[in-house]
């Protein structure tokens, strides 16, 4: 397993140094605000950071007293993740971004456990808000729109 941990690491840090590389090719500020290579810059640097943990991890002999993390029925959770972004990728071009997002993250909660239907639909609508708040207002950066202009 530890073989396994080392080698998934090191292809996860290859990626991540290869989307680092990539998001070079493009402006990383444009006008005082982020440009198109400002994320990827970013998300490959988060990556190959978090992929480093369980490197060194397997080299300290702390991941060998590690359970094993591979059970039967353990990979529900992943997969709601996987189907929601996968459907919210295909409806952003019509619903834009942030509906799809909101979209995505109230079946998230709901589908992982949470059943009080208030709380759903407040995350459902809070975190659009927030994200239009974050990337329109303080970044300025334009976030991709639906057929229905929002």
């Amino acid at each position: 397993m530890r073989m396994a941990n080392r080698i998934a690491s090191i292809l996860i840090i290859i990626f991540a140094l290869i989307i680092i590389y990539q998001s070079l090719q493009f402006d990383y500020m444009v006008e005082g605000t982020p440009g198109p290579g400002f994320l990827p810059f970013w998300l490959g640097v988060f990556i190959a950071l978090t992929a480093l943990i369980p490197l060194i991890k397997t080299f300290t002999g702390f991941a060998s007293k590690l359970a094993n993390p591979f059970k039967t029925g353990e990979f529900n959770d992943f997969f709601i993740v996987l189907g929601s972004a996968t459907v919210a990728a295909i409806i952003t071009p019509i619903t834009g971004l942030l509906v799809a997002l909101g979209l995505m993250i109230g079946t998230i909660a709901r589908l992982m456990g949470n059943k009080n239907w208030k709380t759903v639909i407040g995350v459902a609508v809070v975190t659009p808000i927030l994200l239009y708040t974050i990337f329109v207002f303080v970044l300025a950066v334009p976030v991709p729109k639906g057929i229905f202009g929002f």
